[in-house]
């Protein structure tokens, strides 16, 4: 007990500053791209040839298409918050995701980012918002202190891409695994942001979205 004591002062002392730390980095958002714009809808890529950047955390490891549904829907949502119309919606996009096909450019990279162009081409739209899952894990067990629990872990691209001139002119990489307050101190503003619990994989791609958007200029 006298030990727990002074760990708590500690702990009371430098909340504050951790917290203060925390809301000084604050998303800077960009101005919105002049033009129409297509959304795709979530794809998740199972081999890093597939990306259009980076690396996957694991190879071969696809992701229940219910997820990417229910990032689609969250995608569209924040969209609306953030007062963002006018755009051509996934529902409408994956109809040119389905009609194009990944063609040998040289190298998988150039394929890749060749197959988005062409989606964009295929919607005449100037810009083309092309969002990606790259690793998905929710949360399992209980919301409270629980030593078997499993943290959601996230990692999700979202690249912006003009298709007239064929080059990505933003990108927003997330990658986060929740963690629990006393293993990492200098995430305390995350921790109380997140109402001091657990959250599921879904709350977490919330977080990414909100901020990765307002990033992009959407």
């Amino acid at each position: 007990m006298k030990r727990f004591i002074p760990i708590f002062l500690v702990c009371f002392l430098i909340l504050p500053t951790l917290i203060g730390c925390q809301s000084k980095s604050s998303i800077v958002k960009l101005p919105r791209p002049v033009g129409t714009v297509a959304v795709a809808g979530f794809t998740n890529p199972v081999f890093n040839w597939e990306l259009l950047a980076g690396y996957l955390p694991q190879e071969g490891n696809p992701i229940d298409k219910k997820v990417l549904e229910q990032l689609d829907t969250k995608l569209v949502e924040i969209l609306g918050k953030h007062g963002v119309t006018g755009y051509a919606r996934p529902a409408i996009t994956r109809q040119c995701q389905e009609i194009e096909v990944f063609e040998n450019m040289g190298t998988r990279r150039e394929a890749a980012f060749s197959y988005w162009v062409k989606v964009g081409e295929c919607m005449t739209s100037d810009y083309i918002l092309v969002p990606q899952i790259l690793f998905w894990q929710d949360l399992r067990g209980m919301k409270q202190a629980d030593l078997n629990i499993q943290p959601a872990s996230v990692v999700i691209d979202l690249f912006l891409i003009d298709v007239n001139n064929k080059r990505i002119v933003r990108r927003f990489h997330f990658d986060e695994t929740q963690q629990p307050l006393m293993e990492n101190m200098l995430q305390a503003g995350k921790f109380f942001e997140r109402g001091g619990k657990w959250v599921t994989g879904l709350e977490l791609a919330d977080e990414a979205l909100q901020n990765g958007l307002m990033e992009l200029g959407l």
